[in-house]
């Protein structure tokens, strides 16, 4: 048994152990995660998706070994995230279907823990989606749906933002939503639309929701793409009257955004929440910079995200994004 497998273990001893040195925030919390994975592909050819790459004999030279490595990995940060409370909900972008989030959960022990899924396959072409894994003891689904992204201009299909509803605790509603918006190849303003167009969609059924509910819970995560003062989220902001609790992130280790190209860091992943939620809020939105989810940049200088590839080129780390974290105290029962 090795060393990794051997701390998952008592990982969940301890998570499932009542502990006296744990203070009443950590057991009160409600934690949210939000992890875009790089490419949690399987290994299996899908005729219907652009996914020749990540096979055995593809480019990447994808194999089981690494796929296991992978479900490892994304696992240990669950785990790491929430020390001795696991995350309530955990949303994920970057995967490609309900094999390998199922992997994800009974392959790793975190069925142990009783995370359960929800995904729905999207347009995309790669075959990339969203979806969300929450604790079933904890969190009730009562509706779940993915929301179509229709682009002003004639253009391929996005991945689609993931909707669900449930009861948290038997008594605290909350509206989820997953995003992971076009992304910026082929040029920022040149795919800025597309991006405007999908803060739109979003916008326009959060509105809906609030038409009938004005004091909905509400919480938004996702990989947009975008920066936090960018149009699509200001539009979202402005829209909504969301919270965007990235503009005043914090991280473990000091790193300056979620992801790195070159000299320039991002905060792409991001979390939004209504206004009647900021009451109970415990921290800002947290980077987890994990010093095992970093690397140094010998040529941008400081450190980066440990990523699965550099390109082509297989570098067995973890994603190219860091995860993003926000906790909610949970109301004491009268």
């Amino acid at each position: 048994m090795n060393k990794f497998k051997l701390y998952l273990i008592l990982l969940l001893i301890i998570s499932q152990t009542p502990i006296k040195s744990q203070t009443k925030q950590t057991q009160n919390q409600l934690g949210f995660l939000f992890y875009n994975v790089e490419n949690l592909f399987d290994t299996y050819n899908d005729s219907t998706k652009q996914d020749e790459e990540f096979l055995p004999d593809g480019v990447r030279r994808w194999n089981y070994s690494k796929y296991n490595e992978k479900l490892q990995h994304i696992s240990r940060v669950i785990f790491e995230s929430g020390k001795y409370a696991p995350p309530l909900i955990i949303g994920l972008c970057e995967i490609e279907n309900k094999k390998v989030l199922n992997d994800l959960v009974y392959k790793t022990g975190l069925n142990n823990l009783s995370y359960q899924i929800i995904h729905y396959e999207s347009k995309d072409q790669r075959g990339i989606d969203c979806a969300l894994l929450y604790k079933s003891k904890d969190f009730i689904p009562l509706e779940s749906k993915a929301i179509e992204i229709k682009f002003k201009k004639q253009g391929r299909p996005t991945r689609d933002i993931l909707y669900t509803y449930g009861i948290c605790y038997d008594s605290i509603p909350l509206h989820l939503f997953v995003c992971h918006f076009p992304s910026r190849y082929g040029g920022i303003m040149e795919t800025k639309e597309k991006r405007i167009d999908a803060a739109q969609t979003l916008s326009d059924t959060i509105n809906n929701i609030c038409i009938h509910d004005k004091l909905a819970n509400i919480i938004v995560m996702g990989d947009f793409n975008d920066n936090p003062s960018d149009s699509c989220l200001a539009l979202i902001s402005k829209s909504t009257g969301l919270i965007n609790l990235a503009n005043n992130c914090n991280s473990i280790n000091r790193s300056n955004g979620t992801l790195k190209h070159q000299f320039e860091w991002n905060i792409f992943d991001q979390f939004l929440i209504s206004q009647n939620l900021k009451s109970i809020m415990i921290d800002q939105q947290k980077i987890l910079d994990f010093e095992f989810l970093m690397e140094e940049d010998s040529k941008y200088t400081g450190n980066k995200p440990f990523r699965t590839y550099i390109g082509y080129k297989y570098n067995n780390g973890y994603s190219d994004h860091f995860p993003v974290w926000i906790s909610l105290k949970l109301p004491d029962k009268k």
